[in-house]
């Protein structure tokens, strides 16, 4: 390094060392570009098994089938939070990486449910 703090050619300073690659992808983007691939599915419908506000997700099991899908909290377009035993709202996309399992996407509770119950916003 010269006297007036310029870095020589051909050399990084210590803080480009340790800087990441730009940009990186956030999850909410990896979720977001399935998600665009999900809205050409059919809407489905089930009834929320479980939902963890603190950690972010829960479960839905669809209608007719055995086993329940994952649910994130990024994928509920509702200003309401999931309750068990609320009747969804959903489309269907393959999680990532793999695509090799199922998650519920769109989310929506229906207006049923809706006013079955007091209700607790997000925010």
């Amino acid at each position: 390094m010269s006297a007036a703090g310029s870095i020589s050619p051909g050399r990084l300073s210590q803080s480009d060392e340790l800087q990441p690659p730009s940009p990186l992808p956030t999850r909410r983007t990896r979720t977001l570009s399935t998600c665009e691939r999900a809205s050409q599915s059919n809407t489905e419908y089930g009834v929320c098994v479980s939902f963890d506000r603190n950690r972010g997700h829960g479960f839905i099991k669809p209608n007719g089938e055995k086993k329940s899908l994952f649910v994130h909290i990024s994928d509920i377009e509702t200003p309401y939070v999931l309750l068990a035993g609320d009747v969804v709202s959903y489309k269907k996309c393959p999680i990532p990486p793999k695509m090799e399992q199922m998650q519920a996407v769109h989310v929506t509770i229906s207006e049923e449910s809706i006013s079955k119950q007091a209700r607790e916003r997000w925010s």
